[in-house]
């Protein structure tokens, strides 16, 4: 059960909630945005800058590495559960807290003392991938989702935008901080901006959870439909609104999943040069970030599953055209598409959840789809490995993620809103 500030606080908790000026929830913004650049953005794109240093001087194998970035990965998505049983229990800033607390210690580690391969596995799978998981998407986007009624689309993808600003600018960052010096040195960076964010998440956001009652009510908002109603978790797997959202969800995570972790060895394959490839990578994160901030602008107006609907179709597009790319125009041709409805969808994907079942329900019903989500996506990037090397190519691995992508295009967009009884919703 989802804690109740109102209750916590008595007649004199919910007066103050009804006066709390909006102001708090734009700078809670800020905090969010800051954290989730540091705390996820910056360990999971940066690294790859520091960890290639650290491959050559300590003379790790490319097979221990790729364990500890699966721990990684793994470690961001199947707690999920248990960090939005953390979020009901204790609230977000105490997990946030706990999240930012772990990253910095990784980070600390790696930058000092890590010196074997198992030092390596335990500071960044273990710590900075929990560290991610608790400080990360689930529960900023959960305290956006309590706080937001009447913007929640355009706050949800602000926050959002963390992950693509952040990413674009980690690596270059990233080496420059560490060219001519040692790679230690970045991940001491690192250390010390994840202390930055546990600093500002300490300072400025509130202990309790509270209501954005200063918002419009719901049902004069817009023509998005945002529930009223609690609805629990039990409720929620009963619907086929969920369902339909969790194919939608999977769908996108497969697609991207395989265009960020095999992309790369992909276009090298087809005759395309390293910085091609490096270029490619950029456009998509850079049109992800174009995705997000339309489906922002339009999410508390246009409803997100018709939004979700047109733009997976365009993931459709790209991973077909991705399969073989023509040229350089052809890279460009599967770029834009992909990370324009990667961008566009996560927004959607967050909105939908909390205007279907509302903000309690939010980290539970999230946090159970990042999990399904995440081990469907560490599958997918090992079953295309292993077909590469079974015939040479990840042309089907490509034809098949459109396949589900364009079965996910129906699902969602047939997700219309639940009704009240969820047996038949």
């Amino acid at each position: 059960m989802a804690f109740d500030s109102s209750l916590a606080l008595g007649d004199r908790g919910k007066a103050a909630a009804r006066t709390e000026p909006s102001s708090y929830r734009w700078r809670m913004i800020a905090v969010l945005w800051f954290v989730v650049a540091v705390v996820v953005a910056l360990p999971s794109v940066g690294s790859g800058v520091l960890n290639a240093r650290m491959l050559t001087e300590l003379g790790f194998d490319h097979g221990l590495y790729g364990m500890a970035f699966g721990l990684f990965v793994m470690m961001m998505g199947v707690p999920g559960p248990l960090v939005a049983a953390g979020i009901r229990r204790y609230g977000v800033k105490a997990v946030m807290l706990c999240g930012t607390a772990m990253v910095m210690t990784g980070a600390t580690l790696i930058g000092t003392v890590v010196r074997e391969g198992w030092h390596f596995q335990l500071a960044f799978g273990l710590l900075l991938g929990g560290g991610v998981a608790m400080a990360g998407v689930l529960p900023a986007q959960a305290a956006v989702t309590h706080w937001f009624q009447d913007k929640r689309a355009l706050a949800l993808s602000i926050v959002l935008s963390a992950i693509d600003i952040g990413g674009i600018a980690a690596a270059p960052l990233l080496e420059w901080v560490v060219t001519g010096r040692d790679w230690r040195l970045g991940w001491l960076v690192i250390a010390a901006l994840a202390a930055v964010g546990m600093l500002a998440v300490a300072l400025f956001l509130r202990a309790e959870s509270g209501y954005a009652v200063d918002a419009p009510p719901v049902e004069h908002l817009s023509h998005v439909h945002k529930t009223t109603r609690d609805w629990t978790l039990r409720e929620i797997i009963r619907t086929r609104a969920f369902w339909f959202i969790a194919i939608f969800n999977l769908a996108v995570g497969l697609s991207w999943i395989l265009l960020m972790a095999h992309g790369v060895v992909h276009l090298r394959d087809l005759g395309f040069s390293s910085g091609q490839a490096a270029q490619t990578v950029a456009l998509m994160v850079s049109a992800s970030l174009a995705g997000n901030i339309i489906a922002g602008s339009l999410g508390d107006r246009v409803p997100p599953h018709r939004i979700g609907a047109f733009t997976i179709a365009l993931m459709v597009v790209g991973m077909f055209l991705a399969a073989h790319p023509n040229g350089s125009l052809g890279l460009i041709a599967f770029a834009l598409p992909a990370g324009f409805a990667y961008g566009a969808s996560q927004v959607c994907l967050m909105a939908l959840l909390g205007n279907y079942f509302g903000h309690r329900a939010f980290p539970s019903v999230f946090g159970l789809l990042l999990a399904m989500g995440t081990i469907a996506a560490a599958a997918l990037a090992a079953t295309a490995g292993v077909v590469f090397e079974q015939i040479g190519t990840y042309t089907p691995v490509f034809y098949v993620c459109a396949a589900i992508t364009g079965i996910a295009t129906l699902a969602i967009a047939m997700a219309s809103p639940p009704r009240a009884d969820p047996i038949t919703a």
